[in-house]
């Protein structure tokens, strides 16, 4: 008769704490960056609208005054 009582060697996996570890370290740092996104938009947005009130809040010129509120503002984020 065989013996079928054999020993096998199994595979050895992770600790779960490792991954799950860091799927929320990932998920942390999304977080932060979503939040700066949010931050930097909101500033822009506030530049905008400055620069469309000092101009005499004329219409049409929205999208470049956009632009230009980022480029002030990337601007100040490189010089520091």
């Amino acid at each position: 008769m065989m013996d079928t009582n054999v020993s096998r060697p199994t595979a050895q996996r992770a600790p779960a704490t490792s991954q799950t570890g860091s799927a929320s370290e990932k998920t942390g740092q999304m977080a932060q960056a979503f939040k700066r996104a949010a931050a930097d938009h909101a500033h822009i947005a506030q530049r905008a609208y400055e620069l469309y009130e000092q101009r005499g809040r004329q219409e049409g010129r929205a999208l470049e005054d956009w632009v230009e509120a980022e480029r002030e503002l990337v601007g100040q984020v490189s010089h520091k």
